[in-house]
């Protein structure tokens, strides 16, 4: 018989071959896959034949030494079988673009294009029995020559031998081939799964120079089916799922296997699909959950590189397709109803960590568990406080939206003339309900952060471990943030309210900010202006302010003061460079006052021994709780109090003493 060519454009239909470089096992799981047809084969023509056997040998790297610790890199793949061989009809077949010689098996007739896909060549010598005498075939399948010589010659042997060599990985592929012997192993048996049930599977064995591993074996030691195959309809059509347990730690993770014609075609994870399934399945039971649907609408539409189906993801068409995405869920129903007793416990730890977390973390979200149950039941488990916080976050945005729509249609549905006064008390009752419960749960989300502030405001004016106390910078970014002003500061930000509610309404704010934008010009720790009077058009030339307050914040313990720095002496050279004009704002205008204008001074620090003489010479008067000292000076028209860090703190758990005991936070 002359040589013959293959009946295709070989180099176009190569190129045009889709196999993503992530998956380069795909050659080897199609030359396995052709061994298991060609040993069911032998079986079908030789009834008594039943020792079918695969040997896959992978073929290393040889320029790392042997003795090297390093597991050299896989550079090809030699799969032997004992199945019926390269007969005449399957030669045929072989140089048969899109062939459906197979296709009662699933056969695509395009597996082999993936061999020279991601291999330079292949290397076929097969051993077969035709018309009562054994013969061999030998030849090379590659780009580079599409001219075949495939004349069989007699052979002595008596027995049934092929052996397809997949020769030098291209690099593309070659670097995303796992090295160790035992991966590939895995990744054949996940690819094969559906065979390896069948009891007549024939044996299939891995090796390399130093390791050999029976996937026979490994599949009876690691996974366990039990019988557990159930049937569900969907439309005309019949599935099959059969719920599988691994008992190997490296196997990671949970799916479900979509297979075709015996082949495992997709891959899903179930964690995104099944909200209470994680990884922590091998820990409590000891296994990883594969469930493995077959079917033969599956087997109908898959796609021809057998990489995906021609099924659409979801949203079924007029034509009454099944959506990929109606298998899943309906497989993932059954999968949770297998897996109840693990679900279970996993759902009841959730919610009480959820709610946990919303009682002494975050009562913010306290009315999304009885508002938005299935949201948050939604949640996978076992989140960091980080992660909960952003779902619970998502969550609540969800919520508002809900709530201003329904609320706005309260409104419209106020206007219909159809609406009894019965059907509206009822639905505005709802309605107050959501609003009010999601409003106490701001409140308590705000007392527990003025709580936290105050603890952090105790331990910051307390010595540290190393024998100093905090520098005047921690107390003041906890009381309002450096070098901001307020129209850059929103009101959650900064913690005014320590000193008093009301400096938060001042009409601008700003923080260690200096006067003209020049620190020359000084640079008051807190200035506040309030209640602008306009006398003129010019916004900055005709505002005077009736209001200036001004904060002076010292570190805490201090001792060093002097006559010329010293909290008192500071605040009133504040209200000197104001009063003569020669404090400017940011656009180099004049702070605008006159001779009404009230200056409020406080200066927040400890009175320390240091500070007393100076608070005595200017004549200030002791609080009646004996923590701080006030007084007036008429020539400025100022109010000056000196609160010392006690009073700060006495005076702000007073003011929300009752707030902490309504939410049991008072100690």
């Amino acid at each position: 018989m002359p040589a013959r060519r293959y009946t295709i454009n070989l180099t176009g239909r190569v190129k045009n071959f889709k196999l993503p470089k992530k998956r380069p096992l795909i050659p080897l799981y199609e030359a396995v896959v052709n061994s298991l047809h060609a040993i069911d084969e032998r079986r079908k023509e030789e009834p008594h034949f039943s020792n079918g056997h695969i040997q896959i040998k992978i073929i290393r790297d040889p320029q790392i030494s042997q003795d090297s610790a390093e597991i050299s890199s896989v550079e090809s793949f030699e799969i032997i079988d004992n199945g019926i061989g390269f007969t005449k009809q399957n030669m045929d077949s072989f140089l048969e673009s899109d062939s459906t010689y197979k296709s009662e098996i699933g056969g695509k007739g395009v597996g082999r294009f993936t061999w020279l896909k991601a291999f330079s060549q292949v290397t076929i010598s097969s051993i077969f029995s035709e018309n009562g005498t054994f013969q061999m075939r030998n030849f090379t399948f590659s780009l580079a020559d599409w001219i075949v010589d495939d004349d069989p010659v007699e052979e002595k042997s008596s027995e049934c031998r092929t052996v397809v060599t997949l020769h030098s990985y291209k690099d593309d592929y070659k670097k995303s081939v796992p090295k160790e012997i035992g991966k590939i192993a895995m990744y054949i048996m996940h690819h094969c799964l559906v065979y390896l049930l069948d009891n007549n599977c024939p044996q299939i064995i891995i090796s390399d120079d130093s390791s050999e591993i029976s996937l026979n074996d490994f599949f009876r030691e690691k996974i366990k089916t039990e019988d557990n195959t159930e049937q569900f309809w969907i439309g005309n059509s019949e599935f099959s799922l059969l719920h599988v347990k691994i008992e190997d730690k490296g196997f990671k993770g949970n799916h479900l296997y979509l297979c075709a014609n015996n082949r495992l075609v997709a891959r899903k994870e179930l964690e995104t699909h099944i909200v209470n399934l994680d990884k922590q399945i091998f820990e409590r039971k000891g296994f990883w959950y594969v469930g493995i649907v077959t079917s033969d609408y599956l087997d109908q539409h898959v796609e021809m590189d057998r990489l995906s189906f021609d099924i659409p993801e979801k949203n079924a068409n007029l034509l009454n397709e099944i959506s990929l995405e109606t298998i899943i869920n309906e497989s993932c129903s059954r999968i949770e109803r297998y897996l109840e007793e693990y679900l279970s416990t996993i759902v009841a730890e959730k919610e009480v960590r959820i709610r946990e977390y919303v009682t002494n973390d975050a009562p913010q979200y306290r009315h999304l568990l009885k508002h938005m149950s299935h949201e948050v039941s939604q949640i996978k488990p076992n989140l960091s406080d980080e992660k909960l916080d952003e779902e619970l976050s998502s969550i609540k945005r969800t919520f508002d939206r809900k709530s201003r729509k329904e609320q706005q249609e309260l409104l419209k549905k106020a206007d219909e003339i159809n609406m009894t006064s019965e059907e509206y008390e009822q639905y505005f009752q709802q309605q107050v309900k959501k609003i009010c419960d999601a409003n106490s749960d701001m409140l308590a989300h705000y007392v527990v952060h003025r709580r936290v502030i105050i603890e952090l405001l105790t331990k910051g004016i307390r010595r540290k471990d190393d024998g100093k106390f905090n520098k005047e910078s921690y107390i003041h970014d906890i009381i309002y943030p450096m070098r901001k002003t307020s129209d850059d500061t929103d009101y959650e930000t900064h913690n005014l309210w320590l000193i008093d509610e009301k400096l938060s309404y001042c009409s601008f704010i700003a923080s260690d900010t200096s006067f003209d934008s020049d620190p020359s010009q000084g640079r008051t720790d807190i200035l506040m202006l309030d209640k602008p009077v306009a006398v003129s058009e010019d916004k900055n030339d005709g505002t005077v302010f009736d209001t200036i307050i001004i904060f002076e914040l010292k570190r805490p313990m201090r001792e060093d003061y002097t006559h010329g720095d010293n909290p008192i002496s500071q605040l009133y050279s504040y209200v000197r460079k104001i009063r003569t004009g020669e404090a400017k704002d940011k656009y180099h205008r004049p702070i605008l006052v006159n001779d009404s204008t009230k200056y409020y001074l406080y200066a927040i620090c400890d009175i320390t021994h240091n500070l007393i003489p100076f608070i005595e010479q200017q004549g200030f008067r002791e609080t009646p709780d004996n923590l701080g000292y006030y007084d007036f000076n008429s020539t400025y028209n100022a109010y000056f109090e000196i609160l010392s860090y006690d009073k700060l703190l006495n005076d702000a758990k007073k003011r929300n003493r009752v707030l902490f005991d309504k939410l049991g936070l008072e100690k």
